[in-house]
């Protein structure tokens, strides 16, 4: 009796482990597809900060919610646990972690800035999670494509079950650019706060023009268009029939014979224009890079296709970009005309960044970490000019690659795939990676985390790496790993951005929300042992604890120009008035409450010292609109049963939040691009510790904005939820 139970026992033992180790696959392999097999060695996209205006140093996003993987604590049991080639093992949720990461943000923001569904999120996570699959399996026994496809597909099934439910509709949603290449969009919008293109070269023609203006770029299938949306409606060109007619404006940015597309118009500086990008590329947001010398560049990393690392680099300026960029040729490259920079290389990597390089005869150069020079997939600083014509001869058309001689940085399967957001400074990069191998020395705590998983990622290293011009005529910059600092500290705080432009300043900012409250959290990466610490918020003479709306949308961290620079954090909230006693499909009024909170303190402050609330303001924005218009989403109220139709009020609420010197009144004003108003954004400006609107109304007949502003100075407004009052 006792031997026929031992027996049937060790048979349920081997059924159990079948069960565990073939079903899953089974069934993930038969309910999803597989996705592209890309270029061995390349990593999927890491997640890219994009600078909206010149004094903005970073842009925290991600709800101070964490950026981790979502999948469930057992799901280590399902993914094998053996050894790669550098003999380290890999739990799942450190393993996908940088898929996992753009994931996270996909679910928070993709909708309200790039239009991504959840099946968008959840497709672009399946295709993230077999390259790191194959990257990472470099060099193991089974490192072939087939396993990682199931892997993938088991990555996708792990979040569809344990985090379908965080993905946000039109209620939640909130404007946070972080892909790079947002190749599954059909059409977004994006803004860029510029110096005003004409006012230095003619102030007296522009004297009552505001110094910074903002750019709307409408990309529609990468088809683009850009629209200056605060300038003021002023021709830069008379109406002629005269090539030699060149006015002022267009002499200042090298044109001395007026192109067929510009004779016999009127072009105004408000008119919506086609930009010539090259096509047959997939278009993502341009990069603004403010030089030294104070100048703004508009740069465009634009990737040919998914199967290899081919990127087009165009860089252009406001004024060429409101003016004309027709090419002379349908090419990548600065044969294609003079109207914008155009070099076509090979980066080999899937987010290239560009970069100012002080002392090189090429100020700007098109930058990236790869892991494809080599086939042990060791890292690489790899670098081009983006200005520089491609020579026939020496591989020109690729970037020159240096890989890093310290063995703990060039093993990237080690160190792991880069999964934060890269921060470039002038002559310098500093990467955040996150372990992605098992670190323990106990068989135990091995065990038990091969069973039950390790939910957060919490250590990591920050690289600090020295970039110089190239010690040849066209040869790799010279890049040096300054500083690795390893920290131990949960990704419960990331994304962690910096606090100032400064090289060489290591301290960095984060979000994190509780269950009431939103926290402002620092850490410095200069110390030995970085930690996070509390940075206190203190408004009317005391320490104020806002309440986790304000987390919601993204803050921008600002540090101004000024002879004595100012470092300040931007808050905004919104939240949409629901009439529960009136039917949806009948109204014709719509209503949002958008807040704004500013706190700051001396740029050249200690870092323990408390940022102070200097403005603030509660706008109440009413929409008016036609009835019997519903296809339309301008014409509609939100509808909280179905969340994934915009509403006017929806779309404001989840808006870019942009911030620059817009009026003649000292100080930063707060716009907020309307997509129902695409030429009239909410313009605030600022009114001693208020915000006070531009203007008051907008709109045309059958559809109209109005909005009042009055301070907003109680902590304890602050410190609660928006309370509402229905229209």
């Amino acid at each position: 009796m006792v031997g026929k139970v031992i027996r049937w026992s060790i048979a349920l033992i081997v059924l159990i482990a079948l069960v565990l180790t073939y079903l899953p696959s089974f069934i993930t392999d038969s309910i999803y597809k597989n996705v592209e097999d890309v270029t061995d060695g390349e990593m999927p996209a890491t997640v890219t900060a994009f600078q909206s205006g010149p004094d903005v140093v970073s842009t925290i996003g991600g709800s101070g919610e964490g950026l981790n993987c979502s999948l469930p604590p057992w799901a280590n049991i399902l993914f094998d646990g053996e050894r790669n080639s550098q003999q380290k093992r890999h739990l799942v949720l450190q393993r996908f972690r940088q898929a996992c990461v753009f994931h996270d943000l996909c679910y928070r923001h993709g909708l309200a800035t790039y239009g991504y569904n959840q099946n968008d999120c959840d497709r672009i996570l399946q295709n993230a999670a077999f390259r790191l699959c194959v990257y990472i399996r470099n060099g193991s026994q089974d490192g072939g494509a087939a396993r990682c496809q199931s892997d993938s597909k088991l990555v996708l099934a792990g979040v569809s079950l344990g985090g379908y439910d965080a993905y946000r509709g039109w209620d939640r949603s909130t404007y946070f650019e972080f892909d790079s290449d947002p190749s599954r969009s059909n059409g977004f919008q994006v803004s860029r706060v510029v110096s005003h293109p004409f006012k230095a070269a003619l102030p007296a023609k522009y004297a009552n023009d505001p110094d910074q203006v903002i750019l709307m770029f409408e990309n529609l299938r990468s088809n683009l268009a850009v629209t200056c949306i605060t300038c003021a409606n002023v021709p830069v060109l008379e109406w002629t029939t005269d090539p030699n007619a060149v006015s002022a404006e267009l002499r200042s940015v090298g044109v001395t014979r007026l192109p067929d597309v510009l004779l016999r118009r009127v072009p105004m500086l408000t008119e919506t224009m086609p930009v010539w990008l090259p096509p047959r590329r997939r278009h993502a947001a341009p990069h603004l890079l403010v030089d030294g010398a104070g100048k703004d560049h508009l740069i465009w990393m634009s990737r040919n296709n998914p199967e290899n690392s081919i990127s087009c680099i165009i860089s252009a300026d406001a004024a060429r970009l409101l003016t004309n960029t027709s090419p002379i040729r349908d090419l990548c490259s600065v044969d294609a005309g003079p109207s914008l920079t155009r070099v076509e290389i090979d980066m080999f990597a899937s987010s290239p960044l560009p970069m100012e390089v002080p002392g090189s005869p090429d100020l700007i150069y098109a930058t990236s970490i790869s892991p494809q020079k080599t086939r042990e997939h060791h890292l690489s600083f790899c670098s081009r000019s983006a200005s520089k014509k491609v020579e026939g001869a020496s591989d020109d058309d690729r970037s020159k690659c240096v890989t890093f001689p310290e063995a703990e940085v060039r093993d990237g399967a080690g160190l792991g795939a880069f999964q934060n957001f890269p921060l470039v400074r002038p002559g310098q990069q500093i990467y955040f990676a996150r372990d992605i191998a098992q670190r323990t020395d106990s068989p135990l705590i091995a065990l038990w985390q091969r069973a039950f998983g390790n939910t957060y990622s919490p250590d990591g290293a920050l690289l600090v790496i020295d970039v110089a011009p190239p010690p040849v005529d066209r040869g790799p910059l010279s890049a040096k790993l300054k500083k690795i600092v390893r920290f131990d500290i949960d990704d419960r705080f990331d994304p962690m951005m910096p606090i100032t432009r400064k090289v060489d300043d290591l301290r960095f900012l984060s979000l994190e929300v509780t269950k009431t409250s939103a926290h402002v959290r620092m850490v410095d990466f200069a110390k030995d042992n970085p930690s996070i610490g509390n940075l206190p918020l203190m408004m009317s003479n005391g320490e104020v604890e806002v309440d986790r709306s304000w987390a919601q949308r993204p803050m921008l961290v600002l540090e101004t120009r000024d002879a004595r620079p100012r470092t300040k954090l931007v808050f905004s909230r919104g939240e949409i008035v629901i009439d529960p006693g009136k039917p949806v499909s009948a109204a014709t009024t719509e209503a949002l409450t958008l807040q704004t909170l500013v706190f700051e303190r001396d740029a050249a402050a200690p870092s323990n010292m408390p940022f102070v609330k200097s403005a603030g303001a509660a706008c109440r924005i009413v929409y008016e609109f036609e009835p019997d218009r519903t296809d339309w989403p301008c014409y509609r109220a939100f509808d909280p049963e179905r969340t994934m139709r915009a509403s006017p009020a929806t779309r404001l609420r989840a808006s870019q939040m942009l911030v620059g010197r817009f009026t003649q009144a000292a100080g930063h004003g707060i716009a907020f691009p309307d997509l129902c108003l695409k030429s009239e954004p909410i313009v605030l400006k600022p009114q001693g510790s208020t915000f006070v609107p531009l203007s008051e109304t907008a709109g045309w007949k059958g559809f109209q904005r109005t909005i009042t502003c009055e301070p907003l100075d109680a902590a304890s407004v602050v410190s609660r939820p928006i309370a509402q009052k229905a229209p």
